[in-house]
């Protein structure tokens, strides 16, 4: 059994105003930390980039080409989920075994470490899924009354077996179902039960220009 990495680069960044990917965190842009990330671990077989074409060339800018040598740049889609479609299409095509596990992760979420995405894999590895999680609180209802259901913020890198991913994927295609993440995906689709791991504070998605302004804050405590 194999791992194979996709990031998830093409977004538009819309509410950010700007591309995101190159705003400067400790000196770096943004998306120079999760391609380190995936680019260091050896437990990585194959990594798949979705991109847009504006940004490959500055992407390229920043490593050099060892690093360059590890990653495949793919054309991502108009939204996260056809991005994910096209890069499991991808993979399709490399022809990898149905078993493998595929590590999907945002590169908005730029501060993965990867003491997590080790775990994450291991955990996969042992039970067949993974996906980070955190503990938000308690629910509330409207009257202000305490419900005994806690809330969990689910974070990225999620990670489920190949054949699932494809055939939930291709399901939500046909039905034009556009999925908050890959577990909701899977969720829907198939019958596999998603296992969740610990995540970590930085592991924040960046969405605002505001998210920049506090992992620099909580990056340099």
């Amino acid at each position: 059994m194999k791992v194979h990495g996709i990031l998830l680069a093409a977004g538009k960044s819309l509410r950010f105003e700007e591309n995101k990917l190159f705003s400067i965190v400790n000196d770096s842009p943004v998306i120079k930390y999760p391609v380190e990330t995936f680019t260091n671990s050896p437990q990585l077989e194959t990594i798949t980039i979705t991109i847009n074409s504006e940004s490959q060339k500055e992407i390229e800018k920043l490593f050099p080409a060892e690093t360059l040598e590890k990653v495949t740049f793919i054309e991502g889609g108009n939204s996260r989920n056809e991005s994910e479609f096209i890069a499991l299409e991808y993979l399709e095509e490399k022809s990898i075994d149905d078993n493998d596990l595929i590590v999907i992760h945002d590169a908005a979420r730029a501060f993965l470490s990867s003491e997590l995405l080790e775990r994450l894999i291991l955990h996969a590895l042992e039970f067949g899924s993974a996906a980070p999680y955190l503990y938000s609180g308690l629910l509330i209802d409207d009257n202000e009354v305490r419900v005994n259901q806690e809330i969990i913020e689910i974070q990225t890198p999620q990670i489920f077996d190949f054949k699932n991913l494809l055939y939930a994927y291709r399901k939500a295609n046909i039905e034009g179902y556009e999925s908050v993440d890959t577990t909701e995906c899977i969720s829907k689709y198939t019958e596999v039960i998603p296992q969740v791991v610990e995540g970590e504070i930085l592991n924040k998605k960046i969405t605002y220009k505001n998210d920049i302004y506090e992992l620099q804050e909580m990056l340099n405590v």
